[in-house]
């Protein structure tokens, strides 16, 4: 018998951040299964065959730049929420009138309204969080289930009290041969010139969102500042947030405008844009996952990240790229190092390849999702 699983992202089809990749890839990976019975609720845009759009306010919507509420506190906040809790109403609908065994989300406000509703007038269905963000135990301890990325998360979550039993550690998955395009170089010089990236300098990508407090784009933006403007271009694509003007600002103020330049890309596009840069760099200290991370890897690009216990675990504990990034003058030693030192830069993007197929392609992963949700349907 077949499992019925609804899976949901309100930003899917229009926000590219890591929980709306995770969704898609899920998707993908899964919904040919014959034991899975696979609904995808998402937002409207660019829906994927076989999904189901559901409109609902966007948060991002140009209502929340007009003079009336542009400086509202916790515009973002509410955008957010309004945005859930329209989605809301069409999940919850299909979870009761349809059969459904697991319901598998990140974004929280619609599980959070199941929660509520099967609290008090019963359901079947079961909640499987996948914490990717990362939450701390304290944010998921009313779900049924808790997918955990990381070795990290786990004893996180085990020392925090949350059932063992209930939990499922399995790292994103992640199409890597999509990521693997070696482009020959008239085919990266073409795609450069496509974007408008110079292609005779270095090119630093870092992918994420453009603000100042997780990704750290102001500390990207510092260090990057110092390095020879003739030599190297910084490539900033990710979605734009409220801070994102003030990034802005603090580039305009520190770089020359040749140097630099910020994008937002379509997710068909994302591999091209792994594929034509020559390293990577995040400078958020801290991810719940960091499926970027694998991106890049997967691109065969050396990657630049903070030293912690997350990063050992994805990246190596003996990968060059990872440094301490609370410190100045780290991240831009290690760019002016893989530059120069160019065989070496090649046999780490080579290695983090292996990796990224090794630890995290589906091939490896498909198994493990499948036996998750057998596992969770069976309780």
């Amino acid at each position: 018998m077949a499992i019925n699983v609804v899976l949901y992202s309100p930003g899917l089809g229009y926000i590219n951040r890591g929980f709306e990749s995770l969704t898609r890839e899920i998707y993908q990976a899964l919904a040919q299964e014959d034991i899975v019975n696979l609904t995808l609720f998402q937002g409207t845009g660019e829906v994927l065959p076989g999904a189901i759009p559901i409109w609902a306010p966007k948060r991002n919507a140009k209502f929340y730049d007009s003079n009336l509420i542009k400086n509202f506190k916790y515009r973002q906040y509410f955008s957010y929420t309004l945005e859930n809790l329209f989605f809301s109403l069409p999940v919850v609908a299909h979870c009761y009138q349809h059969p459904c065994d697991v319901v598998y989300f990140s974004d929280n406000i619609p599980a959070d309204c199941l929660h509520f509703i099967r609290k008090y007038f019963g359901g079947s269905f079961k909640l499987l969080f996948c914490n990717g963000a990362p939450a701390s135990p304290t944010d998921y301890m009313r779900y049924d289930y808790v997918q955990v990325m990381t070795p990290a998360q786990y004893q996180e979550a085990i020392e925090a009290g949350y059932p063992q039993h209930k939990l499922f550690l399995i790292p994103q998955g992640l199409n890597c041969h999509s990521f693997s395009l070696n482009l020959k170089s008239e085919e990266i010089k073409k795609q450069k010139k496509q974007w408008n990236l110079p292609v005779d300098k270095y090119i630093v990508l870092s992918v994420g969102a453009i603000n100042l407090g997780h990704k750290r784009m102001n500390w990207l933006i510092e260090e990057f500042s110092r390095l020879d403007p003739n030599t190297f271009f910084l490539w900033m694509v990710g979605q734009h947030e409220k801070e994102t003007p003030y990034v802005k600002a603090l580039a305009a103020s520190k770089l020359k405008s040749n140097t630099y330049k910020f994008d937002v890309i379509s997710y068909s596009e994302i591999s091209l844009a792994y594929a034509v840069a020559n390293c990577f760099v995040l400078c958020s200290l801290n991810e719940g996952f960091g499926r970027v991370y694998i991106e890049a890897m997967a691109s065969e690009l050396p990657v630049i990240a903070h030293r912690n216990v997350n990063t050992e675990w994805i990246l190596g504990d003996k990968n060059l790229g990872l440094i301490d990034m609370t410190k100045s003058g780290e991240l831009e030693n290690k760019i002016i190092y893989f530059y120069q030192q160019k065989n070496t830069a090649l046999n780490q993007g080579y290695n983090n390849q292996t990796t990224a197929f090794q630890k995290f392609d589906w091939a490896s992963l498909h198994s493990q999702y499948i036996d998750m949700l057998r596992d969770i349907s069976r309780i």
